[in-house]
């Protein structure tokens, strides 16, 4: 063999040599590359997912907090004319003809006298009271300011009875409200 062929022997082995190891680094790299394509993928669904169940979860909490807020301000809502009725029933009381007010203070009168052992004082909120107190044999000790009604008090100071239209309304607005809720917000199915 000459020296000509050897070395064109070595160019052509060292060529096969070379494409052999570009071809295995190409191969090589498209696996990389198809590795690193799958798992960008995955990791991308993954996020995506994550993403997904997050956004819904924050869905479900605004969808909660706008059906809390809704409650809240329908209960706001009946509240405020709950307190109207309220402040209606004041002023229809204290809008009451003279001969319903004095039939209304006296039995308020006599059922604080009911309440209270022995003699008892009232402190009145209008000029009439005095007269039905008078009538009944109570003294009158002072008044008050009030939109009606009166305030009945032992002898000793130790026993109050307020039969004032708005402590009347105090002691009863519990269950008066509820009444009155399931009047103007229950239906009627």
């Amino acid at each position: 063999m000459s020296e000509e062929t050897i070395i064109n022997k070595i160019k052509t082995d060292a060529k096969q040599k070379q494409d052999a190891i570009i071809k295995k680094a190409n191969q090589e790299a498209k696996q990389i590359k198809d590795e690193a394509t799958k798992n960008a993928k995955k990791h991308a669904e993954e996020i995506l997912h994550k993403g997904k169940q997050q956004a819904e979860n924050q869905k479900k909490i605004l969808i909660s907090q706008a059906h809390q807020n809704a409650k809240r301000d329908e209960m706001n809502a009946k509240e405020e004319i709950i307190e109207t009725c309220f402040d209606n029933a004041i002023k229809a009381l204290q809008q009451l003809d003279e001969n319903k007010y004095e039939d209304l203070v006296k039995q308020l009168m006599i059922q604080g006298q009911n309440q209270i052992p022995g003699t008892c004082t009232v402190k009145t909120s209008k000029n009439v009271d005095k007269k039905i107190a008078e009538g009944l044999g109570i003294k009158v000790t002072g008044s008050i300011s009030a939109s009606g009604g009166i305030i009945l008090t032992s002898e000793e100071g130790t026993i109050s009875v307020d039969n004032t239209f708005e402590g009347i309304l105090k002691r009863e607005k519990h269950r008066i409200r509820v009444n009155v809720g399931k009047l103007l917000f229950e239906s009627t199915d």
